[in-house]
């Protein structure tokens, strides 16, 4: 499993520290230490919170892949005219 590396790659992605990821996830420092240096994750809630802070879905940080199951297309197309295409895939108000 790849989970330590996929945290450390995906906080380092966010500008991100353990410390600062610990604070925003409200999942304790060690816990996430642990993650990182190969321990098992006990609590599947830290998980998820984890995966809400770096905006990552649980499966892709597990597995460093695209979930094969998950079919629905998130985000928001639309042509305006021919040629012009909107796409807008996330959209994020404060913090």
């Amino acid at each position: 499993m790849e989970l330590g590396k996929n945290i450390m790659k995906r906080c380092k992605e966010k500008g991100l520290t353990l410390s600062k990821l610990a604070k925003k996830s409200n999942v304790k420092q060690p816990t996430l230490h642990g993650w990182t240096t190969g321990r098992a994750v006990e609590n599947l809630n830290d998980l998820k919170r984890v995966c809400t802070v770096l905006e990552i879905g649980l499966h892709e940080l597990i597995f460093s892949e695209s979930d094969p199951f998950r079919n629905e297309k998130s985000g928001f197309e639309c042509t305006i005219t021919e040629g012009v295409k909107i796409t807008i895939t996330k959209i994020k108000i404060g913090e």
